[in-house]
């Protein structure tokens, strides 16, 4: 078959570009959370104001609103306390076997293009 050094290429890259794709939604997550625990935005008086926030950072306050862990009233987002742990459970988690099936993947597609 030829080209398949090609292919295995294409694959890996291609492997390695979702999990780019998902560290860096991790990380704007992360420094959005950093940055509320930072200011001690617990309540609705002492959230982070949205028009403070960047596009990217106003996309991820979705995500993380709809996971429970944000609240936003009054123009503003907070902290629900309550849900950190476990949210942050479930992404280390996440996180984990992500990058575990992303190298057994990459094992796997690499032998059987080459052999």
């Amino acid at each position: 078959m030829p080209g398949r050094g090609l292919l295995t290429v294409a694959c890996l890259v291609l492997i390695a570009l979702a999990c780019i794709s998902i560290v860096r939604k991790l990380e704007r997550e992360r420094r959005l959370l950093g940055q509320l625990r930072a200011r001690g935005a617990h309540s609705p008086e002492t959230g982070l104001a949205l028009k403070d926030l960047h596009v990217d950072d106003r996309d991820c306050l979705r995500s993380l609103q709809s996971a429970g862990v944000v609240s936003v009233s009054q123009g503003r987002c907070y902290l629900d306390a309550a849900s950190l742990p476990p949210f942050r459970r479930r992404r280390v988690r996440l996180a984990l076997s992500g990058a575990l099936i992303a190298l057994l993947l990459a094992v796997l597609i690499a032998s059987a293009i080459l052999r």
